[in-house]
């Protein structure tokens, strides 16, 4: 068996390719169909539209409609529902969310190599799966407005685009929604121009969960700010688009903070950053880990944890949700990431 094992890897990758090679030109053609702002687009659309909110679908949402787990996301057949749903929505169903879709849709000829290669596995093999999900009649915005670093080769772009996003910031309340290990913005002056910066943390992992306490608390909280910034993978793609329903405006912000961290350290690839969860370089810290910062502690009003257990021994899980006060640590406390 280790033999046939060694052949088996050894000839993987190359009838990989063939079958992608194949599949890929009729794949192409259907692709083409569905029109996708560029990157540039995006960000001036949102700069010019104060009501705007942005749910984005990269290859882990699209993947999901139909059958994926991600690293901090299991499989969940409601998320997947949900996902699918807001696909299916007519176009004017709510103007003030734009549903973003990747850029490879458009081209990959300014992709790095890898990045490129990348997506012409999964248009080849995946796309087939989720394209009846997709209107012909919309003009979807770009889901690498948040990622206009790492996959490109110039990367003057995402100066550019990064610069932007502070304009957006600037003078504004804004409230950030992420997995407690996420900590977008600190450490970084991606957010130094808003007015006030607030947080409610969740589960680093599976945050979808704990989705309905998490949606009834964030709505709670934003009518007191001007923009609600979530990171939170698949689940900030519905709950964007959920509060935008409510006239909160949201985007949802994927890995923006790490794209602008690797750009300052003019990373060559997806490095780890201390202190911050990092999924595609194999970082997803616990959820006990804090953060020795006593501005970041203060800008955290909740924080939305695990499923609680009550009762006798024999008792079931509570399918709630509860809200943990998060303890603010010592100044003298290291972060133990």
């Amino acid at each position: 068996m280790s033999v046939l094992h060694a052949i088996y890897r050894k000839f993987r990758f190359p009838f990989k390719f063939i079958n992608a090679a194949i599949r890929y030109p009729a794949a192409q053609v259907r692709v083409k169909r569905y029109s996708v702002m560029s990157i540039e687009e995006t960000v001036d659309l949102l700069l010019r539209n104060p009501q705007l909110s942005l749910a984005r679908y990269g290859d882990g949402e699209l993947e999901m409609t139909w059958y994926k787990n991600i690293g901090f996301q299991s499989f969940d057949p409601n998320l997947s529902a949900r996902l699918k749903a807001l696909l299916q929505q007519d176009s004017g169903a709510n103007p003030d969310c734009l549903i973003c879709l990747p850029d490879a849709f458009r081209t990959t000829r300014n992709m790095r190599s890898g990045s490129a290669l990348f997506w012409f596995f999964h248009k080849s093999f995946y796309f087939k799966h989720y394209e009846a999900l997709l209107n012909k009649q919309v003009r979807y915005g770009n889901t690498s407005v948040t990622r206009p670093y790492h996959d490109y080769k110039g990367k003057k772009l995402s100066r550019t685009i990064f610069d932007k996003f502070k304009q957006l910031y600037q003078g504004r309340r804004v409230l950030i929604v992420e997995g407690s290990g996420t900590r977008l913005g600190l450490g970084n002056d991606l957010l130094e121009g808003a007015s006030e910066v607030k947080r409610i943390t969740t589960l680093n992992r599976n945050a979808f969960s704990v989705y309905e306490r998490l949606f009834d608390i964030v709505l709670a909280n934003a009518v007191n700010f001007d923009l609600v910034l979530i990171s939170l993978g698949p689940t900030a793609t519905v709950l964007a688009y959920d509060l935008s329903l409510h006239g909160i405006r949201c985007n949802d912000s994927g890995h923006v903070d790490i794209e602008y961290e690797w750009m300052l350290a003019s990373a060559t690839s997806k490095i780890k950053v201390d202190g911050k969860n990092v999924n595609e370089a194999g970082v997803l810290l616990s959820e006990e880990t804090t953060v020795a910062d006593e501005t970041y502690q203060r800008q955290i009003l909740q924080h939305v944890g695990e499923m609680a257990q009550t009762g006798t021994a024999d008792a079931e899980a509570v399918t709630e949700a509860v809200v943990i006060p998060l303890p603010h640590v010592s100044p003298r406390h290291h972060n133990a990431a």
